[in-house]
């Protein structure tokens, strides 16, 4: 279970995180929903310490993650994994280096088992060999997402972030990444904490849905329990949101 409480985040001037509260439960899938620029991406990497938060405390399993020196916080990141909204491979590694490298640096493997495991995420990605030599350039975006996926699935993580999966992906692959999310949640059994402004995607996958605004989390619960004027709230500064 992770529990944020006050959790605050400044960048000069710009307070983007105005004191954030919220509880996620093991084994759910919770979408943090709202528009572009309310500061959902900072959330998550606050909540992680990919950014150092200025405030609040920070629970993962009744351990405050905010009291972990830098070795605690490198031991903590192994059983997460995050899904950036760029992919985030290495440009300089090829597909198979990309999905090997947490293996090669933390699991005791013989190669053939390596191969073994990445080569089964490939597929349950969709992608077969052939991808094994080509570098991130020579992917679509769908691929590359594909691709990050499956890596974040090597890791059998208790914990996965996505930020912004289906973000400039056409409706074939928007939809496809979303069944991926689904599927592996069932997979391995991980927690999945999804930002988004994609409506369809908070439709297809959430088990509970957190609505963010204004550095603010204004509600917390089921989609169905959504009003229409709770979404005109939510999007009243003028962005516009998929259906």
């Amino acid at each position: 279970m992770i529990s944020v409480r006050g959790l605050r985040k400044r960048f000069e001037d710009k307070e983007v995180l105005k004191g954030i509260d919220i509880d996620i439960f093991d084994n759910e899938t919770i979408v943090i929903l709202g528009p572009s620029g309310q500061g959902k991406t900072v959330m998550i990497k606050s909540m992680i310490r990919l950014m150092e938060p200025d405030a609040g405390e920070i629970y993962f399993d009744d351990e405050n993650i905010r009291e972990y020196n830098k070795r605690e916080l490198e031991d903590f990141r192994k059983k997460i994994a995050y899904v950036f909204q760029n992919s985030a491979l290495f440009d300089f590694l090829d597909v198979r280096e990309n999905l090997a490298l947490f293996l090669r640096m933390h699991k005791k493997m013989h190669e053939e088992k390596i191969e073994h495991k990445i080569v089964e995420a490939l597929s349950f990605v969709g992608l077969n060999r052939d991808v094994l030599d080509k570098y991130p350039e020579e992917l679509s975006g769908g691929m590359k997402k594909r691709v990050a996926i499956a890596r974040a699935m090597i890791k059998e993580p208790k914990y996965i972030f996505y930020d912004e999966p289906t973000t400039g992906l056409d409706k074939k692959n928007a939809e496809l990444v979303s069944n991926l999310i689904k599927v592996l949640k069932q997979k391995i059994s991980s927690t999945s904490i999804i930002v988004t402004h994609d409506i369809e995607l908070m439709e297809n996958v959430s088990d509970r849905v957190a609505l963010l605004k204004d550095g603010k989390v204004f509600f917390v619960g089921k989609k169905e329990e959504i009003s229409d004027e709770t979404f005109e709230y939510l999007y009243s500064i003028g962005d516009t949101y998929e259906i």
